[in-house]
């Protein structure tokens, strides 16, 4: 499975040609779920949630740019941001 990393830390993984799984805040997941259900659903490791998994085909350009930018912020050291 193809991963986006910043110093070894996952921030977004691509499980196939039709998904991307991006690292979020619980918050940001619910968010995203809740404005996009067509295209967004809240991914979960074990009993934590992790990630909202995005369904590209159905999902807004734009809303994928802020999730990713934002994943990448949150695990970027303080000196990259």
């Amino acid at each position: 499975m193809r991963s986006f990393r910043i110093n070894n830390k996952i921030f977004a993984t691509v499980p196939d040609e039709r998904h991307v799984r991006i690292m979020a805040d619980p918050e940001d997941i619910l968010t995203a779920v809740a404005e996009e259900p067509r295209a967004c659903a809240e991914g979960w490791w074990g009993k934590r949630l992790a990630c909202v998994v995005v369904q590209i085909e159905y999902a807004p350009r734009q809303l994928v740019t802020e999730l990713i930018q934002d994943a990448w912020r949150r695990k970027a050291p303080a000196t990259l941001r």
